[in-house]
This record gives structure tokens, C-alpha cells and sequence, in this order.
């Protein structure tokens, strides 16, 4: 991968960005969720600032909490959680349509997040799970609902399984890199999504993580098993990650300790991305302190493996590109394009 584009300001008020929820490319054109602010900016792919799309309000065109984004038909959905509303903008940012989520009286539509929407318009959900709860109930698991193109309950199409990370110190909650929940990952285009299940390792012994790629009807397209030896966790990443937190009271330590001395394997897989051409990017583990990007095929054929870049998480994946968010050291957030040089 060769770094080229970034983007990014500290100052100005057009080009700085705030916290990165998402991203996605359509055309020539980059849009990126600015959770914070109830609306998106736009760039061109060279980085030129073009716009913004939105923003606070009730009205068309605006938001009261943006969580989800993506393309369908050539348009740019924008889901709203707290108006329960789907909003569709041309590729200039110019407000279309919108459609009301309507969900049903037993589900509660202000925890309820579009995740994606298919290319016969209907949409992928989950609910709102605060990190409390999931420290208190770790185990419990997560549907992914499918409603139809009118916003009503249309069936389960999978569930995300597996123990949470998250847990609480006092009045905080702080993430554990234990989690063994099922990853999803939704195409931006309506073309499907991917299902990684990463149950924890019991043993040393060579273990297995399932990948699932649904397509645009939310039926199976592939399953593939990839087979990994654990990476277990030693006394000197915990006793160096323990050093870290000495700013916690020793009770509260004593917990978090606890919680270290019960982890012996990492989980395989730390994230998904479903990318635009079809293909699927799973960043796997293959040190305490390294991973390795796995790329397969839109078949789930493993093409390539990537070294990641030094910091940052990926955002999009093209077929001739890869954007990240990055953050420097007062932790403004930058994106950064990396274009893919093949042999």
C-alpha cells in the first residue's frame, strides 16, 4: 500500500474534521459522517472540500443523530436513529426522499440503527447496546433484523453471538481486547454484508474462525472455516498494559487484573470490512502486538495478506484503494488514502 491523499485541518472549519463514524465513496466523491456535527463533508477524491450534506433540524434534509450512510441507485442514504427516518440525497448533497422507519410497538425505535440497505430497499438493523449493559450481561447475544422497503419487521437474518469485552471500573466502562463477539460488516452499496464468527480458544491446538458473506437478498453467497493457531497472552503484555492504568485505585485494579489473568487467547480476527468490489478484508492477529490485513476474493478465495499501516483503522475498502482514519498527537482525526500497487 503506498500512502498518497490526506485529509484534514486542524483549523479551518471547513476541511477539519471531527470524530470519523464512516465513509464511503461515491463516484468521485467522498462522504464522511460527522456523528458530532449531524452531518456529512464532502471532498473530492483528491481531497478538495466540496460541501457539506445536512445537519441539525427536523426538517428535510437535517438530523438529529446521523448513524448510518451508504448508496443505493446512485443515491446517498443517511439514517437518522432518533427520527426514525432513512433521508436519500443526490451525489451533489441535495435532499430526494425520505422513508420512515416504522419498526414495531415491541421494538424500540430509539435504539434501533440502520445498518445498511439492500439493493430491493430493504434494511438492515440492530439495536442500540450501551457499554453498560454489556459489561453487565457480556454474554448476551445480537440480532440483525431485516426490515422490508416500507420499514416494517421482516425476519432475522443472523445473530452475533459471543462474550463482550466490555468492563466496568467504577463508574466507566473500558474494553478489553477479549472480545470474542461476532463481527458484521455491511456492504455501502447494498450488495450484502459479512458474518465473522470467532468463538474463543479453549487451547493451544489449531482453532478456526467462520467467515459468511450474505448477498443483496441476504442469502448465504459463501462460508468459509480459516484455520489459526491462538496467540496466547503472555505476563509481559499483561504486566505492560497494567502499567498503563496505573492512574486507577487499587481496588479498581485488582479488578482489572482479574479480568487480564483470565484472558489466554486473543481473538483471531479484530476487525471486517465488506468491500465495494466484493471482496472481504479481515484484519487478523498474528503477534500480541500485530495483525495482518487477510483479503479474500468476491468467492471468500484468500488473495493476499497486507501489512496495515502504522496506526489508524480502516474505513473503505475499493478496488484500487484503501482509506483510513488517523489521528495525530493532539488526536485530530485525518483520513488518509492508500492506494493498493499490485505485481
Amino acid at each position: 500500500m503506498e500512502r498518497t491523499i490526506r485529509i484534514g485541518h486542524h483549523h479551518d472549519p471547513e476541511r477539519g474534521l471531527t470524530w470519523v463514524r464512516d465513509v464511503i465513496v461515491v463516484g468521485e466523491r467522498l462522504f464522511v459522517m460527522q456523528h458530532h456535527e449531524q452531518r456529512l463533508r464532502i471532498f473530492s477524491l483528491a481531497g478538495d472540500f466540496q460541501g457539506f450534506l445536512g445537519g441539525r433540524g427536523e426538517g428535510p434534509g437535517e438530523f438529529r443523530e446521523v448513524n448510518g450512510i451508504g448508496v443505493r441507485d446512485g443515491l446517498v442514504w443517511v439514517s437518522d436513529r432518533l427520527r426514525g427516518r432513512v433521508q436519500y440525497f443526490d451525489p451533489e448533497g441535495r435532499y430526494a426522499s425520505s422513508i420512515r422507519v416504522r419498526g414495531h410497538p415491541t421494538l424500540s425505535m430509539g435504539d434501533m440503527s440502520v445498518r445498511a440497505v439492500l439493493a430491493d430497499g430493504s434494511m438492515l438493523v440492530t439495536f442500540l447496546r450501551y457499554a453498560t449493559e454489556d459489561a453487565a450481561f457480556p454474554d448476551r447475544p445480537q440480532h440483525v433484523i431485516r426490515l422490508n422497503a416500507q420499514g416494517s419487521p421482516r425476519d432475522t437474518v443472523s445473530v452475533l453471538a459471543g462474550r463482550s469485552g466490555a468492563l466496568k471500573l467504577g463508574r466507566t466502562v473500558t474494553w478489553l481486547p477479549e472480545s470474542y463477539r461476532s463481527l458484521f460488516a455491511p456492504s455501502a452499496d447494498g450488495s450484502g454484508f459479512v458474518i465473522v464468527h470467532r468463538e474463543a480458544a479453549m487451547s493451544a491446538e489449531p482453532h478456526a474462525f467462520r467467515v459468511i458473506r450474505f448477498d443483496a437478498t441476504a442469502d448465504t453467497a459463501w462460508v468459509r472455516d480459516i484455520p489459526y493457531d491462538p496467540i496466547p497472552v503472555s505476563s509481559e503484555w499483561r504486566s505492560r498494559h497494567l502499567e498503563e492504568r496505573s492512574d486507577l485505585s487499587a481496588p479498581l485494579l485488582r479488578v482489572l487484573e482479574g479480568a487480564y489473568r483470565n484472558l489466554e487467547f486473543f481473538p483471531p480476527v479484530g476487525d471486517v470490512q465488506a468491500g465495494a468490489d466484493g471482496s472481504t478484508w479481515l484484519l487478523v492477529r498474528t503477534g500480541a502486538d500485530t495483525s495482518e490485513w487477510e483479503v479474500l476474493d468476491a468467492f471468500g478465495r484468500s488473495l493476499a495478506r497486507v501489512e496495515p499501516p502504522p496506526q489508524g483503522r480502516m474505513m473503505w475498502a475499493g478496488t484500487d484503494s484503501l482509506w483510513f482514519v488517523e489521528e495525530d498527537e493532539l488526536d485530530v482525526p485525518y483520513l488518509v488514502r492508500y492506494v493498493i500497487r499490485r505485481p
